[in-house]
């Protein structure tokens, strides 16, 4: 099948997994949050994280991360790159205030992953639309009921910004569903996160049928694990309980491509004839693939318990 886009991780929390428990999402991914103090604390080197990344990462063909330190950019990068994975970081400036450092994390990472955008005073928002029209600018919002009261998609949209995806959406409402249409922007979803800090997703089944692109993201990697078949299954579910006619194939498809349209990639979600392959092979019959009635249905049903995955690079076809 074609390689594999998890459109949304942060990965800095890594270093200390499951430390999520007991907190809110305040309390734990917050801007005083206990997870940003156990990343200062742990992770004060890239290489830290070289470990988890071939363990838990590399079967990707390409990782969105809205990283919280953008000194970390070219490092992680390169990290990345060892195991073949196309590594997009979105990175937010130290000082939130200075319009300059939005333009260097931009040039340095390829992109701004902004946290809240109401955090955001007006007079950064002519800066950060100047920038959405040379690289990624992509956003939180409606995670919370605090941030759909407070706006934030619409805030950015009309004050020009061009917004290449946004991330949760948990709380929004059917206008706002045609607004991402009419806009263009990817929905990125994160159903376990969102069943773990909320108790609630968001609305899968008429975003889909409203004709939204909806990606998806892992989240937090020090609080979920970043098998992004789990969240496949349960988006899936939400969409196919609404719609039944909605086949497997059809919103893999439609999740691939729309992966693949979040991050900016250059690179085709097919195979294509002469051109270098971007492919994930897994042991079916692990899976039982080969009883199944729908193919495509096993593998979003089942690929998460699967521990066969190959990914098909020009290295693999050699050793072939």
């Amino acid at each position: 099948m074609p390689g594999l886009v998890n459109a949304h991780i942060h990965l800095l929390d890594s270093i200390v997994q499951d430390a999520c428990i007991g907190y809110s999402i305040s309390g734990y991914a917050g801007s005083r949050g206990v997870k940003h103090a156990l990343t200062r604390l742990y992770g004060r080197e890239a290489t830290a994280y070289k470990g988890f990344i071939r363990d838990h990462l590399s079967m990707y063909s390409s990782i969105g991360d809205f990283l919280e330190n953008p000194q970390y950019c070219s490092e992680l990068r390169q990290l990345f790159s060892e195991y073949n994975v196309l590594y997009k970081p979105l990175s937010r400036p130290i000082n939130t205030l200075d319009p300059d450092e939005y333009s260097w994390v931009a040039k340095t990472c390829g992109g701004v992953g902004v946290a809240n955008p109401t955090n955001i005073p007006p007079y950064i928002l002519d800066t950060l639309a100047r920038i959405s029209r040379d690289y990624i600018v992509a956003a939180h919002v409606s995670e919370t009921p605090w941030m759909q009261r407070v706006g934030g998609l619409e805030y950015l949209v009309e004050h020009g910004v061009r917004l290449r995806h946004v991330v949760h959406g948990v709380y929004l409402e059917d206008w706002e569903y045609r607004y991402l249409v009419d806009n263009d922007i990817v929905l990125v979803v994160c159903p376990r996160s969102n069943l773990w800090f909320q108790g609630r997703l968001p609305r899968l089944g008429k975003a889909y049928n409203y004709g939204v692109g909806i990606a998806i993201g892992t989240d937090n990697t020090g609080c979920f694990h970043p098998n992004i078949w789990s969240d496949i299954e349960i988006a899936y579910s939400i969409v196919h309980s609404r719609n039944p006619s909605v086949k497997p194939r059809e919103f893999l498809k439609h999740i691939i491509k729309s992966s693949i349209k979040a991050l900016a990639l250059e690179k085709p979600w097919y195979i294509v004839e002469n051109e270098k392959a971007d492919i994930l092979a897994l042991n079916g019959r692990e899976i039982m693939v080969h009883r199944s009635y729908d193919k495509i249905g096993a593998i979003i049903k089942r690929a998460w318990v699967s521990r066969n995955f190959i990914k098909i690079t020009d290295q693999v076809i050699k050793k072939l």
